[in-house]
């Protein structure tokens, strides 16, 4: 059963992530929401910062999925979640995954990143393979070309 802020979260990619905007050359902050949709798992993070993290990047390719969005709905320091994310990314066998980390105070994007979601702090931890080869294909429909 999902929780009212994972309904949210999930509501808020589909309709401000997924939608074409003028500013991207008429494309989506991130056009492979859809295409995976079913292969993005979203969880509410009740407590603790570090446990849910490195149980979400265990689950990530055991599990087949492209991206897991933990949701921090209690708002630990940013600090705190940046540290713990930069530790696990230095982990040798965490060579297959990318993290990204939505501050709920930002607005706009941060080293290319949309940091839109204002209601809580996201950490979104990808498959890396499929990243890059999301980051191709759109690079090749011309997502990255500005006039």
């Amino acid at each position: 059963m999902k929780t009212q802020l994972e309904k949210h979260i999930w509501h808020w990619m589909m309709n401000t992530l997924s939608i074409p905007r003028k500013e991207f050359n008429g494309h989506p902050i991130c056009p492979w929401i859809t295409k995976y949709q079913d292969k993005i798992y979203i969880k509410e993070v009740k407590q603790g910062i570090k446990e849910p993290i490195l149980h979400a990047v265990d689950l990530l390719e055991p599990l087949n999925f492209a991206a897991i969005v933990l949701a921090f709905s209690k708002k630990p320091p940013i600090g705190s979640i940046r540290r713990v994310c930069d530790e696990t990314l230095n982990i040798d066998t965490n060579d297959n995954i990318e993290i990204l980390i939505n501050d709920h105070r930002r607005k706009g994007t941060i080293r290319g990143v949309y940091t839109g979601y204002s209601k809580c702090d996201l950490v979104i931890i990808q498959n890396r393979r499929l990243l890059k080869l999301a980051r191709i294909r759109s690079k090749e429909a011309g997502y990255y070309k500005t006039d």
